[in-house]
């Protein structure tokens, strides 16, 4: 298994590029529930793309069944993890944002996503509904090219070859950059974007009772430290595919990530400072 320890949003500009890493006394609290399809309340859909099928999360609120008995709280300090108690979280603290993330595995290899929680809101009546993972992509000169991590980019992959660290295992291999044919290959200065989904990456790289250790042995300040777990981005079998090869059915995997100011770190984790990690002001979230 690989030791611990590193290796040695669209208003991110090459003015507001620092070479600094992330400050030691910036914090955040980050929320993880598992999230399931309850089909009692909606049967289960079905999306196409290029006339290919593939599954689709419920676009109801209320269609959902939320396992929060096995919800896990952790500090995310200076690009570190330690896991806290579940209690330490004042219920009406307001979150700073939220995503809900879907694997599609044997369907696709997307994410499918969006930045609220979806038990709150119609996903429906929001902007055209699950959205899969894409790219904005930030030129910073000499230090290379941001890739910032949202559901609206105008990009579908990568903007420059992904860390090997982070690439497959925080993001499937459909994202990676596509060469263009008698061009040079541009220089990745990492990845960067909504806080939410960058921490969710991490959840699904590992099954899902290794998160705490995941998190808090192999996410560094500015870089992903790569294991060598099994991924945890599940395979399913859905009633129109034709994998019969598979023994049993695993249930699709989803989870909403919420992020919360530090109220114990009133200086140190204000919104503004978390827009400046979102953007990428103290270097890429996960480096290149």
């Amino acid at each position: 298994m690989s030791s611990r320890g590193p290796s040695s949003s669209k208003t991110a500009s090459a003015s507001g590029f620092s070479p600094r890493r992330i400050p030691p006394d910036v914090s955040c609290l980050v929320l993880y529930e598992p999230l399931e399809p309850n089909y009692e309340k909606q049967s289960i859909r079905v999306g196409t793309d290029g006339g290919n099928k593939f599954w689709a999360p419920p676009n109801r609120k209320n269609a959902y069944r939320r396992h929060r008995d096995r919800a896990r709280l952790f500090r995310w300090q200076g690009g570190r993890m330690t896991q806290i108690t579940t209690e330490s979280l004042d219920k009406e603290h307001p979150p700073y944002g939220a995503a809900t993330i879907f694997t599609q595995w044997r369907d696709t290899n997307h994410l499918l996503a969006v930045t609220f929680d979806a038990e709150e809101k119609n996903v429906a009546e929001e902007n055209g509904g699950w959205k899969v993972l894409s790219f904005d992509h930030i030129p910073l000169g000499p230090q290379g090219t941001y890739s910032s991590v949202g559901v609206a980019g105008d990009q579908q992959q990568l903007a420059a070859p992904g860390s090997r660290a982070w690439t497959p295992q925080l993001l499937p291999t459909i994202y990676d950059y596509d060469p263009v044919r008698n061009l040079p290959q541009p220089v990745s200065a990492g990845l960067i974007g909504d806080l939410p989904l960058l921490f969710a990456l991490p959840a699904f790289s590992a099954e899902p009772h290794q998160l705490p250790y995941v998190l808090t042995n192999f996410m560094q300040p500015n870089e992903w430290c790569r294991h060598d777990l099994p991924h945890g981005r599940k395979w399913h079998r859905m009633p129109f595919s034709d994998h019969v090869d598979i023994e049993e059915d695993e249930p699709e995997r989803g989870m909403v990530v919420t992020v919360f100011l530090d109220p114990s770190n009133k200086k140190g984790s204000t919104k503004g400072i978390l827009d400046q990690v979102r953007n990428g002001y103290y270097g890429p979230f996960y480096g290149p």
